[in-house]
């Protein structure tokens, strides 16, 4: 066939067999998938945190939120019986969750996928929780193409029944190199962080916890909770991020909130010396939290627009 002859029918690029126009996929309607809760992103997410730093307490109490309106299908793959009653016994009837645990599903791999395939057809969860992924993920030597494979399994198989998926897993001991980056120290972090739609980081510190995540549609951010009477509690307003690694820093800023007040005023109110209030302030300055026209001016609080 020459040139002359060509006809657009033939043309292999004209209508693709694999994928679709851009603009089709622009313009079609697809329903909103809201968050399943406040603290969990929309999606498969990976949250990683030190043991015994607080996750599977906060993926408890996630699953016992969500389960007053939605089913939970929650693998407590480190429980055997006896720990998992002491861990649910809070939970009642009302809560919908379907419990798997030791040794009560396979690896993937190994047969895990079929149960779990199995599960989500039959139980028909909203949110299905992982805790943890090394007892279900396929065996592999640890190598950052059987990691990533390995996470792209569960992944398949979340997104194939449009579930929504917390997923459990350990951050690495803390070393003299550490970044500041929270989610440097996820273990076999490139491999795993490329697959999830979004990442979590729990941080112990010594008044409260810190969530960190940020996500393909969702942007980073932080939030600063406090565990009290077997639960966690977030810690909102006025100088939240302040109360566990300065606890002073945010008694000046909750005080500038209400009105402006002069370094002497402070150190009154707090009943500390103005040398030390003079420093915070600096401190609080330079972090773009407040500001003064002056050094003969009080200081103010300055508001910030929300984050979306």
């Amino acid at each position: 066939m020459s040139a002359l002859d060509f006809d657009a029918d033939d043309d292999p690029w004209d209508t693709p067999r694999i994928g679709r126009p851009l603009m089709s996929l622009l313009t079609e309607t697809l329903e909103v998938r809201e968050q399943p809760h406040s603290w969990l992103p929309a999606g498969l997410t990976l949250l990683s945190g030190k043991t015994k730093s607080g996750k599977s307490t906060l993926a408890e109490q996630i699953a016992e939120e969500v389960s007053i309106e939605k089913r939970v299908l929650y693998l407590a793959l480190e429980y055997n019986k006896r720990m998992a009653k002491g861990r649910f016994e809070r939970f009642n009837e009302s809560h919908q969750i379907h419990l798997v645990l030791e040794g009560e599903i396979d690896r993937i791999g190994q047969g895990g996928e079929k149960g779990l395939e199995d599960l989500l057809l039959t139980y028909n969860p909203e949110l299905m929780i992982v805790d943890i992924l090394a007892k279900l993920k396929r065996q592999n030597t640890g190598h950052y193409d059987a990691e990533y494979k390995a996470m792209t399994e569960i992944k398949e198989l979340v997104d194939k029944y449009d579930k929504d998926c917390l997923v459990l897993t350990h951050s690495g001991k803390p070393t003299a190199n550490d970044s500041d980056d929270p989610f440097d120290k996820i273990i076999g972090s490139t491999a795993l962080q490329g697959v999830p739609d979004n990442l979590m980081v729990l941080k112990q510190g010594n008044r409260q916890a810190t969530l960190h995540a940020k996500g393909r549609l969702i942007p980073p951010s932080e939030k600063f909770l406090s565990f009290e009477n077997g639960k966690y509690t977030e810690r909102t307003g006025i100088g939240a991020e302040y109360e566990d690694k300065a606890p002073a820093q945010a008694e000046v800023l909750k005080l500038l909130e209400t009105k402006k007040m002069t370094v002497s005023e402070l150190a009154n109110a707090l009943g500390k010396d103005k040398g030390q209030i003079s420093n915070i302030c600096t401190k609080l300055s330079q972090d773009g939290q407040i500001k003064r026209a002056d050094r003969n001016e009080p200081w103010e609080y300055v508001r910030h627009a929300p984050e979306y």
